[in-house]
């Protein structure tokens, strides 16, 4: 479990991923108060109102803030994902203690590694995005399986059923295999499409 409890944000239709970062808009209230640079805190994925009922047993992200801005009556936070946790108790909705969940990487296939990233270059190159070589580059970059499916999902997949599901698969493996089945079914409706 964690040191202390941590203020916990709900971003409803939004999904942080690990190694990841994703920009939050939200009105100025006493939960926002306080908060700045550098700060952590709990994201956690609404996708209806009957996930609050669940927030213990799914996963949320331990997030940390990059920049804070200011806008009249809101303010605007850039959020980079940490690692999954899971809340263990909240305090009235706004603070939540946590415990992370363990990633052992050690054990995972090279192949699946290089299959993923096999996959993920098709679909970069069907797409024909202006980014292309920076995309790869990017995804060359990271070694981790954890990392690259993190990347992976928040770059590519945008269905938010599949996303939440992307987050909340905590076996690296799966996860890795569910999303290679979601990277397939993208690229055949592209070569349809084509």
């Amino acid at each position: 479990m964690n040191a202390g409890p941590l203020k916990i944000f709900y971003l409803k239709k939004k999904v942080l991923f690990p190694h990841c970062t994703v920009s939050v808009r939200m009105r100025e209230s006493k939960h926002t108060l306080g908060l700045a640079q550098g700060n952590q805190i709990i994201v956690y994925s609404l996708r209806n109102i009957l996930d609050l009922l669940f927030v213990r047993r799914r996963v949320s992200t331990l997030a940390e803030i990059m920049s804070v801005e200011k806008e009249e009556n809101t303010i605007r936070f850039q959020l980079k994902g940490i690692k999954r946790v899971r809340v263990t108790s909240l305090k009235r909705f706004f603070e939540a203690q946590y415990a992370e969940i363990p990633e052992n990487t050690a054990q995972h296939d090279t192949a699946l590694t290089k299959e993923l990233r096999k996959k993920a270059q098709e679909l970069i190159f069907l797409i024909n995005v202006e980014e292309t070589d920076r995309l790869i580059e990017l995804m060359n970059f990271l070694v981790d399986l954890g990392q690259i499916t993190d990347f992976i999902s928040n770059y590519f997949v945008l269905d938010d059923s599949m996303r939440n599901d992307l987050l909340n698969e905590t076996d690296i493996s799966a996860r890795s295999r569910l999303l290679q089945q979601k990277i397939q079914q993208i690229i055949e409706k592209i070569g349809k499409q084509g």
